[in-house]
Formats: C-alpha cells, structure tokens, sequence
C-alpha cells in the first residue's frame, strides 16, 4: 500500500524551487544569523558628518526601484572616520520601523591589511553561512557563491525581508563587485580608502573635519569617559589649535582624547606644545594600539615603487598645494607620466586634487608621513630639487616681465604666457608656493638660490598689494643679500620693502628702508638703481604727505632714468609727479606732465602704465572742473584691453571713477562703480582702500540727502582707517560724519568728532585741514550757540 507524502514548508522564506520529496526542506531564515553578520558596536560621541549623514539616510530610506541608489561607498584618506559613519547610518536605519526588517549582513574585509585581509570570496562564504545556507551547500567557486548569495538575497527582498549589506573597508579589486546585490532592491553601503567610482555608486569623499566640528568630537570623546571634564569648553582657542595641528583627521582626535582621558589634570596647552614640533608630531599622535602613522602604513605598502617614490617627494615642494608641472621637475620625469601616478595618488586618498585641475595636495599628517619615509630611504633627490627651485625662478621671473611691463610685443608660439590675464593667474595659483621657496632657500643657506627667487616674487606680491607675504620674503632676501655682501641687490629689496611698509601705512619706517636704500646707491654709485630708489622714496615722502619733497624726489628719479636711457622709468617718475602735484592743488601743471606721461607709455606700447596715466589726468582734470571730460578719460582707462589687469589697479581706478561720476551727479553710476571696488578691496584685505571707498559711497548718500545711511558708512569707514593706521584719512572722514551729523541736528557729537578731525590733522602735519577744521568748529559752535571746550592745537 502505498501511503500519501505531504511536505510542509514554514517558518522562513523560501530560496529558488523547493524539490518536493519525502525529508527535503528549504527554506532561508527571516533574519541572518547575528553571530555570523552582527553589526558592530557605533561610538557614543560620534560628531560632524551630518550632511553626509543625512545623504546615506536618504539613499537607504525604502525607495521605489528605480529610485534606489543600489551601493553608498564612503571613501577617504585612512583616519577620516569612514566606518564610524558607516556604522552610524547603518544603526540609525535599522531602528527605522519597515527599513530593512531582514536585518543586516556585515563583514569586515580589512582590505589593505595583509594579515587579516578577507578575500570576496571568503566574505562570499561568511556572507551564505549567516543567509543560512547550509556550509555543504556553498559552492567552491567565488562566481557561483556570488549568484547563490544574490538570489538568497532578491529572495528575501521580495518576500518583505529586505536586508542592509554592509561592507566595510574593501579592497582595490574588481572582484568585490561579486559581494554587491542584483535585485534593485537590497542597498549595499560599503567604505574604503581608494576611489570606487568603477562601483556606480552614490560616492561620498570625507575630507577633514572642520573646526567646530573637530572640537565637538574632542569633547564629546573626552566627556564620555569624564562627563565632568570641561577642558575644551574652557580651552576653545587651544582646542581649535589642537584641531589644527591634526589636520581635522578623527582618528588623530580620538587618539588625542585618550591621552586627555589618561591624565586629567594635563592642560590642553601643553598638549599643543608637544605637537607643534612638526618632526615629532606623529609619534606623539600613538596611544597603544592606536597610531595615525599605522593607518598610513597600510595604504603606503600598497603603493608601486613609483607611486611611493612620487609620494615621498610631495613632501618636499614648498607651500600648501603644488601643480602637476612643479612636482615633474622635482621627479624628472615627463608631467604627463608625473599627472598619471598623481592621479593613482589621489584614488588612494594620499594626494587631493584642487582647483583649478592640475593643483594638489596632501593632508598635512599625511605630508609628514611623507616626509619621514622620505628620510628613512635612500632616494636620491638633491638634483631634483635645484631644478624645481630654477624652474620657479624662471617662470617665476617671466610671469612678472609679461605682467607688470605690459609691452606690446610679439610672442614666440613656445610662451608659456601669451598675455597678461595668463601670467596674473599663474603667479596667483603659485603665489604661496613660490613666497615658501624663498623661505626654504633662506632657511637653508642657499643664499644665492634665495636672492635669485626673491626679486620676481617679491615684485609680483608687492605690485598686487599681498603686504605681510611681501615682507616676509623681503626680509628673507634681504638677509641673504647681506650674508653674500651683495650691497646692490639689498638696495634693491630694501626700497621695495619700503613701498610694502609704505602698504602698511608704516610711513617712518618706510622712509627710513629709502633713505638706507639711496645711500647704498650713492655709495655704489648705481646711477638707475638710484633713480628707483629715488622714484619709490617719492611715493613714500607723498603718502606723508611731504608733498614738495616728494615731487623733487621724483624730478631726480626722472632725470636719472633719462640719463641712463630708461624712457619707461622716465614715464612712471612724471606719472607720480603729476599725481603728487595734482595733490598739491596745481592741477594744470599735474595735467601737462601726466599727458605728457600717457604719451610717452602709449609709444612705448605699455597698455598698464598708459591706462594709469589716463586714470591719474581724469583725476586732475575732474579737480580742475572738468568733470565731463573727466568722466571719459576715466572710461577709456578702464576700457583699455590688457590694462588694468591687476585687481587692487582696476579698484584704484574704479574708485576714482566713481569720485568723478559723483562730481557730476551720476550718483547710481557711482554707487555701480565703488561697490565693485569694495568688493575688490575686501577681497585683497586692503582695509584702507575699502575705508576710501566706503567713505566716496557716503558722500553720494550725503549728496542725494541720505543722512541715515551716509552716517553707517561714514562710520564704517572710520572703522577700517583706524585698523589700517591712517590718522589722515580717519580725521578726513571724522570731519565728513560730523556734516551728516549736523544735518541730522546731533550737534554736540559732531563737534566733538570735529575736534578730534583737528588734532587727527595737526599731528598729521597737515596744517591746512587744521585751521580749516578749526574755522568749521568756531561755525558750528556760533550756530548752536554751545560752549564745548576749545581744540588744544600745539603748533
């Protein structure tokens, strides 16, 4: 008799076809096996990250298919915090009621260590056996475990058991696609330190954290083992310091809370002082078995000989960034092979790319890093280096010459600068660079190699008003020039260091860097380099307000430079002349000579000092009342292509402009015109030329009766000239903030503001605007009939 066999299939989801027989039952568990795919433990002072936080949210949230991202890879630099964000999301998902009520599948495939390293094949393994399939069923070759584990997976999504899959720090191989899912449904969120664009994933880099998000994570870690323990909070300046000195790496901050941790009573101060030390910042990064040099070791052995050999010399290029061309003449090799390993750098995180393309960076532990397995191994990189100081100092010096001469010439087709625009944003890109070369040669008593890179660079940083950097290459110059006894050259970087101080509006010490400078030329008997000295002491002596000696330091200037044959020289001393007798009220006198400037700058095709002269006579023209005709001049400086290409230039000019559109009424036209030079002003950090400027825009409000706003401005721009330390220009607007003052009926304040104009002037030396500024108070008193107390002149 045969009997009837029935076979009755519960209690989890079924995978593929069921064979239907007499003992067979297949079936997959509701959830994966949580010794086998448990997620690990998240920290409890997680901090930052919570944009990217929100983004892998977004993507994990149930979605409709083809909405899904299918993989979130987080990548990044060793010590960024990958896992740890990881593991924060895939947490945070799993508490979301109907996210993934199949649970998750981990594994950890420790894809840059050798030791532990898991293989996809292996995880295939570990992935089936928590999936519940049973070990004699998992096939022996990667392929087929990666379509079981795929179909176990579509199974259990479309039965309601979606499941989170997360892979943490995967290797650089193409087989780990084989651990990714099919069905469109299931989310694979993974981390790793190389770039996994090849994955098609939704891709988050993380990069350092920022300052307030670092101190956060400081205290938050610091605070979880002393809930008491108030040291950021109470320390925030050294905190940010501290932040600073990891570069925002987490786990360089978590090591550093340990060692808080350690000893309660330790300052963070004192924990600064041991990191400032850049050689020994490293090894004091370390507790136990946590070492931010250990996570860079990882990826490091995984490099190519030629990508750790481009690696370990990045550390040697000076300045925050480098370009792809710099670092080929530090390798000697072509820059498109020196753009290839750059770019195997930057997949693996030891290398970030910039704007614009062709610049890089490192992070800064990351560069010291570099720098000690530089010195630990024996590559050979003197020669390297004398190349990439050479080939800076000749580009360097022919960015300046195209920039700041303006000639019209003809270009060879091998220029590296076809025009002015090019060199500018050259010399911008590698401006910290090349103020950092200077300061290496200095340091390293290459003193020739130093003096060499100085003068373009310092010329460059002094024409576009970059100030601090400016002196600080001059003084490292300088001090050079002097260890070599070279009198000539300091003479030269003396003067320009006087223009810096002149920036400064440290006007003593200006003239006194002048006049050291036109004696060494004298002495030398340097009849041009005299000339300069004499042309720069000029400028000085008029910001002084020296005016009749300034404009006989000029007259020389240009009798030396047409006794040496420099007509250009002879161009720029009549320029400041005129500009310098233009202040003195003889505007028709300033108007001949800057004609005769702008002629002589058009024939010699200098399209830079052409459209300076044009700008310097619509000043004097517009002061001679001519107002109309000024405003054209103006129009045809600004309009000259190649020009004004330097911004504080342009914003100079700008300014200008908008004085002599205000003189004729065109108040919006000025208003356009000095906003775009404030704009340029702050952006440089001239404080002073932003104060010049907010002060024209109050006096365009006064003009159209605008008294509340001309009041702010007027204010505002007390402000600047005070931090910039121009008492002249502070007592100016003093006095014209009184006149909107008085308009408004304050009285008493503005006198007030006037009596301080007065002294402001007097100390200046300027004793016309103080018997004007006096003459005003005894008005203002007469009409509001107050007694205040007199200006104390001390003539």
């Amino acid at each position: 008799m045969t009997g009837r066999t029935e076979n009755h299939i519960s209690g989890g989801v079924l995978f593929s076809t069921v064979v239907q027989g007499q003992t067979v039952n297949v079936t997959l568990p509701d959830r994966p096996d949580p010794a086998l795919a448990g997620l690990p433990r998240r920290s409890a002072n997680f901090a930052g990250r919570r944009s990217q936080l929100d983004q892998i949210l977004a993507a994990l949230a149930p979605a409709a298919p083809e909405e899904t991202a299918g993989t979130v890879a987080v990548s990044g630099l060793a010590g960024t915090g990958k896992t740890e964000l990881v593991l924060q999301a895939a947490h945070r998902a799993l508490m979301e009621e109907n996210w993934f009520p199949g649970g998750v599948l981990f594994v950890d495939l420790h894809g840059y260590d050798a030791k532990r390293k898991v293989s996809p094949k292996r995880a295939l393994g570990t992935l089936l056996r928590a999936l519940g399939v049973p070990p004699k069923h998992i096939p022996p070759r990667a392929e087929e475990r990666a379509h079981v584990y795929r179909s176990a997976l579509s199974t259990l999504a479309a039965a309601g058991k979606r499941i989170l899959v997360v892979l943490d720090d995967v290797p650089a191989t193409d087989k780990v696609r084989l651990l990714l899912p099919s069905d469109g449904t299931t989310i694979t969120l993974l981390s790793a330190r190389h770039s996994v664009a090849e994955l098609d994933a939704l891709t988050l880099t993380l990069r350092e954290l920022p300052a307030d998000e670092g101190r956060e994570l400081l205290d938050n870690a610091i605070r979880t083992a002393r809930p008491e323990d108030t040291r950021v909070t109470a320390e925030i300046g050294e905190a940010d310091r501290l932040v600073a000195l990891c570069g925002g790496l987490p786990l360089a901050l978590r090591i550093l809370a340990s060692l808080l941790v350690d000893i309660p009573t330790r300052p963070l101060s004192h924990l600064c002082q041991n990191l400032a030390d850049a050689h020994s910042r490293l090894s004091a990064l370390s507790r136990e078995e946590r070492a931010v040099t250990a996570a860079f070791e990882l990826s490091y052995r995984r490099l190519t000989e030629d990508q750790a050999k481009v690696f370990r010399l990045v550390s040697l290029l000076p300045g925050p960034d480098f370009s792809t061309e710099s670092l080929a003449h530090l390798y000697g090799e072509s820059a498109k092979e020196t753009e290839r390993l750059l770019l195997d750098l930057t997949r693996r995180h030891l290398v970030e790319p910039r704007e614009p393309y062709g610049r890089w960076q490192q992070h800064s532990l990351v560069r010291l890093y570099s720098w000690a397995q530089l010195r630990s191994c024996n590559d050979s990189w003197g020669e390297g280096l004398v190349r990439l100081l050479v080939h800076f100092h000749e580009k360097a010096t022919q960015a300046c010459e195209t920039l700041l001469t303006s000639a019209t010439r003809h270009l060879s087709d091998n220029s590296s600068f076809p025009d002015r625009t090019a060199a500018l944003q050259w010399l911008e890109a590698e401006r910290h660079t090349l103020a950092a070369a200077v300061i290496w040669a200095h340091e390293a008593d290459d003193d020739t190699m130093c003096v060499a890179l100085v003068v373009p660079v310092s010329q460059f940083l002094v024409e576009m008003h970059y100030p601090e950097d400016a002196r600080c290459v001059l003084a490292a110059g300088i001090r050079s020039s002097r260890r070599r006894a070279d009198r000539f050259r300091e003479a030269a970087l003396l003067s320009s260091l006087g223009v810096v101080l002149r920036d400064m509006r440290k006007l003593r010490k200006s003239v006194r860097a002048h006049r050291r400078a036109i004696e060494i030329c004298r002495t030398l008997k340097k009849r041009h380099a005299l000339a300069g000295a004499l042309n720069n002491f000029g400028i000085s002596l008029h910001d002084q307000r020296k005016f009749s000696r300034a404009v006989a330091a000029h007259t020389e200037a240009a009798e030396l430079f047409k006794r040496a044959g420099d007509r250009g020289g002879v161009a720029r001393a009549l320029s400041n002349t005129g500009e310098t007798l233009n202040e003195l009220g003889r505007t028709e006198e300033a108007s001949r000579i800057l004609r005769k400037a702008a002629k002589a700058f058009r024939k010699q095709g200098n399209l830079r000092g052409y459209a300076q002269a044009l700008g310097s006579l619509a000043t004097a023209t517009r002061n001679d009342g001519q107002a109309e005709r000024a405003v054209e001049l103006h129009k045809r400086a600004l309009d000259i292509t190649d020009g004004l290409v330097i911004p504080h230039e342009r914003a100079v000019e700008l300014s200008n402009y908008a004085g002599t559109l205000t003189a004729s009424g065109e108040f919006k036209a000025a208003l356009t015109a000095q906003q775009e030079a404030l704009d340029i002003f702050r952006r440089l950090n001239d404080r002073r030329g932003e104060a010049m400027t907010l002060g024209n825009m109050a006096h365009v409000h006064q003009k159209q009766g605008k008294w509340s706003k001309a009041v702010r401005l007027h204010t505002l721009a007390m402000e600047a000239f005070f931090e910039a330390k121009d008492d002249h220009g502070l007592a100016t607007e003093l006095t014209h903030l009184s006149c909107a003052l008085l308009q408004q009926g304050c009285n008493t304040e503005a006198l007030k503001n006037l009596e301080l104009a007065a002294e402001l002037f007097h100390q200046a030396g300027d004793s016309k605007r103080t018997d004007e500024t006096l003459e005003l108070v005894d008005q203002v008193r007469r009409r509001a009939g107050t007694g205040l107390r007199p200006v104390e002149t001390r003539m």
